[in-house]
Order: structure tokens, then sequence, then C-alpha cells
């Protein structure tokens, strides 16, 4: 049966741009063999890595996959023998085999949780895979990687290797960067290996300068509308969700499942007290947000997503710019802000904010990051 969802939001159409490129590549017939998919969270990278992959093992292939023939079908439930899947995984302990070469297995629980999340990923390109405790990629997968890709195969068709999050290749003292590298200076005959980050920052340069970049903008604001009509939302929400998803397909499968009137409550509620200067309000955001930047980096690096949201669009309207959350019940409380900082620099603002969630994984004393933020936060308010 094919998915309602995917029908009727062809990411193919979304991202034309950056599709048209990829086609070319393609009927070009120099395909790369490394490339890096970099954007924003959200904007259907790994959806149009997955396609791309698809239309270059194609058995009747034009200007996009054919999604009829066998090849194509193989693609759809990411089963196909000439793919290879590389995502984050929980530790698990090295054991030897025979030979004295390093191996690994998943535990059984993890095993069913990765292969649960890859059939719900087949069934929805913009489902993001998300395993419990997975937060890096590790080398035991890269090892095993380059043994496979090595070996023989049919002439027919095109070896696919994609990694998911791949920034994570550097995390922990970056042994799986490393060990990628190895394939990257020697790639195999007839593969390709497409790399997907939202985080290019974190990727060694020397994998960078081995990989050609596809950069890929957020979706448009009428693509998520139209996603949030397919999940059955209100109408009379559709402006208000899709102002604060800004593009981000992920944001907005979260926000469907947040009552409007609580994110509205906790929106309003959180820039009355960023904006006011309160030490007991103050003292009790610190203490609140420093503790979730430990334990629920999720929750704020969301709440403070939010914020950078609301702030981009009041900046938007003060410069007289159109911007979807101007229509929303948000409206009010931004002209109210412009009244009383009309010389405020809310680009500034934004900017800040940014910087914030970026602390997270640095581990930096996040109570001092915050204090400092309230206090230049003033200072842009007053500029």
């Amino acid at each position: 049966m094919v998915n309602e969802e995917v029908v009727s939001l062809n990411i193919l159409s979304a991202q034309a741009r950056v599709w048209e490129q990829l086609s070319q590549i393609f009927t070009s017939t120099r395909i790369g063999s490394a490339y890096l998919f970099s954007g924003p969270p959200g904007c259907g990278k790994e959806s149009l890595a997955i396609q791309f992959a698809q239309l270059l093992n194609c058995e009747s292939p034009s200007q996009k996959p054919c999604n009829e023939c066998p090849s194509c079908m193989r693609f759809n439930q990411l089963q196909h023998e000439k793919l290879q899947l590389i995502l984050p995984l929980p530790m698990v302990k090295t054991k030897k085999s025979e030979g004295d070469n390093d191996s690994f297995s998943l535990g059984k629980g993890d095993l069913e949780l990765v292969t649960d999340a890859i059939a719900k990923k087949s069934d929805d390109p913009f489902y993001k895979i998300q395993i419990p405790k997975a937060n890096r990629i590790l080398i035991q997968s890269v090892r095993e990687l380059r043994k496979t890709l090595y070996l023989k195969s049919e002439a027919s068709g095109r070896k696919i290797v994609l990694i998911f999050d791949a920034h994570l290749l550097s995390a922990g003292q970056g042994e799986a960067a490393n060990a990628l590298l190895k394939i990257l200076e020697e790639p195999p005959k007839n593969t390709t290996l497409i790399l997907i980050t939202d985080h290019v920052e974190l990727l060694l340069p020397t994998i960078l300068s081995r990989c050609q970049r596809i950069g890929i903008p957020r979706l448009n604001d009428s693509f998520i509308q139209d996603w949030l009509r397919i999940k059955m939302v209100k109408e009379s929400e559709i402006q208000f969700l899709a102002g604060l998803s800004l593009g981000n397909i992920h944001q907005a499968r979260y926000l469907i499942l947040q009552s409007v009137g609580d994110l509205m409550k906790l929106v309003n509620g959180l820039i009355k007290i960023i904006t006011n200067n309160e030490p007991d309000q103050w003292r009790k955001f610190t203490q609140t947000y420093s503790r979730l930047a430990h334990q629920d980096t999720a929750t704020f690096s969301f709440h403070f997503m939010m914020l950078k949201i609301w702030f981009r669009s009041v900046n938007r309207l003060q410069n007289n710019v159109n911007d979807i959350l101007h229509s929303t019940s948000f409206k009010p409380m931004m002209d109210r802000i412009l009244r009383e900082f009309p010389n405020a620099d809310f680009s500034a603002i934004t900017f800040e904010l940014e910087e914030s969630i970026l602390a997270i994984p640095q581990n930096l004393y996040m109570n001092l990051i915050l204090t400092n933020l309230l206090i230049r936060i003033q200072k842009h308010l007053k500029s």
C-alpha cells in the first residue's frame, strides 16, 4: 500500500532546486564517491538522500526514480542489497572473534528498536530515527562497513552508504571519523557514501574536503501547512503551528502533540520573564533551565527554539517584513513589546538564544551562561 503522505507531499517538489542539482549529477554519469547533505534540522535531507540513492540504482531512470521497478521497491523498504545504513547506536561491548579482530552485535532489545525504526523510516521518509542512548556513531559500525564495501559485487547498480547524523562520527575521541576517513581516502569502486548532518561544523575538515557539498534549505511554510492538514490539524491552528515549526518537519511533528493553548502560555510566559528585570524570576529561570540543559536537553532546546522563532518574527515585524506568525494570536504580545522597546535589537536577541542552545554540547556552566544571556537581552532591548 502506498503511503498517502508520501504521495501528497513530494520532497522532490518541495526541494526542487536541490533535486535538479542531484538529477544533473546523475545524468552527467560523473557520480562522486562521497557527498555531504547539510542543512537545518527537518528540511528533508534524509529523504532526499534516499531518493538520490534510489535513482542511482533505478532500472528505468529519468529525472527521478520510477518507483515501480524491483530496485526502487526494495529501496522504498530500505532493504536493498546495495544499500547500507550507518546511524548512531548505543555503546556495546566489543568482543574478540576469530583472528583477534574486533566485532560487535546489538543486544536483542536494541536490535528490535533499530529494526522498528528503519521500518518506520521506510513508511515515512520524514520520520527521524532516534535510538535511546545512541549519542555517537560507533567505530565498530565503520569497521564492519569497511569489511563489506571492498567485497566484489554485481557490476550493475551502485553501492550506497547513507550515514545519518554524520556529525556524531566525531563524538568521543572521533575514532569513527578517523576510520571513515580511511575509506574516503581510498573509496571502493562503484560506491557512493552520503553523509547527512545538521551540524557541518562538527565534522573533521579532512572529511569535509573529501565530500561534495549539497546544501539544503529549510522547507517552506506552505509545505509544512500541507503536512499539518494531512495530519488533520484544525485549520484555525495551522498558521500558528507552521510558524513555530520554521520549516522543520520534525518540530512540526512534535508541536502537533502539544496543546496550542499550552504552547501560547509557555512562550508568552517566557517572554515576560526574559524581558522584565525581576531578580526572583531570573533566579528561577536560570535554575530551571540550567537543570534542563543537563537532564532534558530536548525540552531545553525546544523552549529556546520557540523563543528564537518568536523574536525572529518580532524582528521581521519591526522591519515591516511579512511573517506567518504575524497572523496568529502572538501578534498582540509582539505589538506590546515593540511599543515598550521601539529601538531594541531583536536580531541580536535571536542570535543570543541560538548561542545558548549551542552551548549545551560544550558542557559549559549553564547557570552562568543563562545569567549572562538575560543580562545581554536587557542590553539589546534598550539599544
